[in-house]
């Protein structure tokens, strides 16, 4: 019944007594919304354009329909889509009729989709017939045809294939035998189940499956309205993928809260992006740190007018001060960083209010009742100004993993969830990331941080891109590589290098001893981070060849 095995009637209790959760559901502020701005457009991709009420007719319709299809409830569908209306739609629609989504990147293909399938039993998909020269119809008719319990195919495009169904014809034609609209009041989710089962997308391993809650993502969404003065003037768009992070928070959570117009950006280019700043004078943004440096590096930056951005957020990896530096000057509007994980949730973000140097060289502080404590490997908490490994509890946390309580149990030890990260509260109580636990490198038993080396190598002017990497050394036992994209028409040597990491004075233990020149990082699943495992894998083979470390 969506019940959230982690969360107790306690802590339940505790957290609607202290006004962080309510009753409301997401759909429920786009029943409000077209109440009270009826003909006030409320979100908008680059095909369709919908007002609060013609929304909530397509939500209230598609849902009936499912249900008159035989969706039961808590039956599961998954969904691989891009940025778009009908993502939005089908997952409002979901949530009114109690049935459980399963969102997956976009970028999943065979091997994550299936362990997805095998995992939750799936009734029914919805994807595109084709999209980046994916064809997703002829990938999900060959993964049918040996996964089961799949019997409903939606189609979201003009291309329907036989025995497919498309979307569009669900949201726009009542059902011929049309159940009670009281019925959605019933069928809905109650307020503290979970609705949705987010799929990570992780550097490594198979995707997990985690059960996303609205009371803990729209109280995280309340403070992100707050902190970044959010109202119905804004217009917020998505550029990351707005199924997780910060994106996920202020366009899907924290728009409808504020009635304010959502802009659903298909597919990132710098290009597009402006293009549509342009168009739909947005004001927010939700962005990753990778799309932001391709857009500052966009050489016709400066031929549009993006003179109506407020703010933009960015999250999912950390942002290196100087890049938010140069886009603060180049954009004219103020970058923030939210911090938090599909795993746990939202924990932290800094807002329009705090200095720069709070905003560049941190992300905030934690929200209220929100609970970070740094510890060491043994468990103890770390005084201010020293390096710990981050675990959170708190009211913005989701769920555990779905139909998993022993993986759900290790993970929350103690009711706290271990976030893999390392960081340091400064004295006014804003956390500092300085990495993760999984990408320290240890050279001859000191410690490197990449984060750090990678923060001064932005600096350099020939460098768009840079990542810093671990790689086996027979007498160090482990060695800094970096992974440099350099800008057009440059040159950048590996004794540049070194030399500008010395005139930074950092210690000589620090400097990576290997450079590797690339046209571009490799992204995880996802697109939203660097994929550190595989340029690890990358630089190991490379060693190999040259006969520096064996086989």
């Amino acid at each position: 019944m969506g019940k959230v095995f982690r969360y107790t009637d306690e802590m339940i209790e505790e957290y609607v007594k202290a006004g962080y959760w309510t009753k409301e559901l997401t759909v429920d502020f786009w029943d409000r919304n077209a109440l009270l701005y009826p003909e006030k457009e409320a979100i908008v991709d680059s095909k369709c354009r919908l007002t609060w009420s013609q929304a909530k007719q397509k939500i209230d319709t598609l849902a009936l329909n499912l249900i008159n299809l035989g969706f039961k409830k808590d039956d599961v569908i998954l969904v691989q889509l891009y940025n778009s209306v009908e993502l939005t739609l089908i997952r409002l629609a979901c949530e009114k009729a109690g049935i459980l989504l399963a969102i997956v990147p976009y970028t999943f293909r065979h091997a994550e989709i299936e362990s997805v399938l095998k995992y939750v039993c799936v009734k029914g998909v919805v994807i595109p017939y084709e999209f980046r020269s994916v064809n997703y119809f002829e990938m999900y008719k060959e993964i049918n045809s040996h996964v089961k319990g799949l019997e409903y195919i939606f189609i979201v495009g003009d291309k329907i294939p036989e025995n497919t169904i498309s979307l569009q014809e669900m949201m726009e034609n009542k059902p011929k035998t049309p159940a009670e609209e009281s019925l959605l009041d019933k069928r809905k989710f109650g307020p503290f189940e979970f609705q949705e089962i987010m799929v990570t997308s992780g550097t490594t391993g198979l995707p997990k499956c985690v059960e996303w809650t609205g009371c803990a993502r729209l109280c995280q969404a309340r403070h992100y309205i707050k902190r970044l003065n959010l109202t119905e003037e804004d217009v917020i768009a998505a550029f990351a993928p707005s199924i997780g992070g910060s994106t996920e928070c202020i366009v899907h959570r924290a728009a409808p809260q504020v009635a304010a117009k959502i802009v659903m950006l298909e597919r990132f280019t710098p290009e597009k992006a402006c293009e549509m700043i342009e168009k739909e004078k947005i004001t927010v943004v939700g962005i990753v740190p990778t799309m932001l440096i391709r857009l500052l590096e966009y050489p016709k930056l400066k031929e549009h007018n993006l003179t109506s951005l407020r703010v933009m957020v960015t999250s999912t990896a950390p942002l290196p001060p100087y890049v938010a530096k140069k886009a603060e000057e180049k954009l004219g509007c103020i970058i923030v960083q939210g911090y938090g994980s599909m795993d746990s949730g939202g924990i932290t973000i800094s807002g329009i209010e705090d200095s720069p140097e709070v905003r560049w060289f941190t992300v905030g502080k934690p929200f209220p009742g929100v609970e970070v404590k740094l510890i060491n490997e043994e468990g103890k908490e770390v005084p201010t100004n020293e390096v710990g490994i981050v675990t959170v509890r708190g009211p913005t946390c989701v769920g555990g993993y779905y139909n998993d309580p022993e993986s759900t149990r290790k993970a929350w030890e103690g009711g706290r969830f271990k976030m893999g990260d390392l960081g340091m509260f400064d004295v006014e109580g804003n956390l500092k990331l300085v990495g993760r636990t999984s990408d320290v490198i240890i050279r001859g038993g000191q410690n490197i941080y990449p984060k750090e080396i990678e923060d001064i190598l932005f600096q350099h002017e020939k460098i768009a891109d840079v990542a810093i990497v671990r790689m086996p050394d027979p007498e160090m036992g482990e060695k800094a590589c970096a992974f440099v994209v350099v800008k057009p028409g440059e040159v950048f040597t590996f004794e540049e290098m070194v030399s500008f990491l010395k005139q930074k004075r950092i210690a000589p233990f620090k400097i990576p001893e290997r450079l590797e020149i690339v046209e571009s990082l490799p992204l995880t699943p996802g697109e939203n981070k660097v994929n550190k495992r595989l340029l690890e894998e990358m630089i190991v083979e490379k060693l190999k060849k040259e006969g520096v470390i064996k086989n």
